[in-house]
């Protein structure tokens, strides 16, 4: 399982938008159910989700552990699930960084690692 972040800015007023994705993934419901199952279509095991205060303004940080990434986020751009749209949606609308559109919606590059065993 490969582990992979993204960190998206946030344009400036739009920080509520993103902390509303809360509200979806928080909890028990339809929502959440719709949350897990698109998760899961796009082979992500695990997600954590943050914003981040910077000098610059608000980030949105994103970690994913999923084998193929970059495949997670081209199914995400293509899916006419409900939960996808919105999800797609709030990216154009707060964080329009990330082109879903590209083969490699991101570019990232691991710089280094390190674990304790």
């Amino acid at each position: 399982m490969a582990t992979f972040a993204f960190v998206l800015p946030i344009l400036p007023g739009q920080e509520e938008t993103v902390r509303g994705m809360r509200v979806a993934v928080s909890g028990s419901g339809e929502l959440r159910e719709k949350y897990e199952a698109s998760r899961k279509r796009r082979g992500i095991s695990e997600e954590k989700v943050w914003i981040q205060r910077t000098p610059i303004g608000y980030a949105i940080v994103v970690y994913w552990e999923t084998e193929d990434p970059q495949r997670a986020l081209r199914e995400i751009a293509n899916s006419q699930d409900e939960f996808d749209k919105d999800f797609r949606r709030l990216i154009e609308t707060a964080a329009p960084a990330m082109d879903l559109g590209q083969k490699q919606p991101l570019s990232n590059e691991l710089l280094f690692e390190w674990k304790e065993y």
